[in-house]
């Protein structure tokens, strides 16, 4: 049973220790597009809520303003 074991954790290191299809220039600008793409998902949603915010403080400002300038 170890002799298979130690066999197949061989195997497995030589594996890892392949070249991938992304190690190469092209491979890496190619992960880099990925990651850019998942920032710019990620920050239009976020922007999304952010604008919602803060035209609901706006508008809420707005109020208390027109309020307390005329009404009181």
């Amino acid at each position: 049973m170890t002799v298979v074991n130690t066999l197949a954790f061989a195997a497995a290191a030589a594996l890892l220790q392949l070249p991938g299809p992304l190690d190469s220039t092209l491979g890496t600008v190619f992960l880099a597009l990925v990651g850019f793409l998942v920032v710019l998902f990620v920050g239009r949603i976020v922007l999304s809520f952010a604008w919602r915010l803060a035209l609901i403080a706006a508008l809420a400002v707005g109020v208390f303003l027109f309020v307390t300038t005329f009404l009181v």
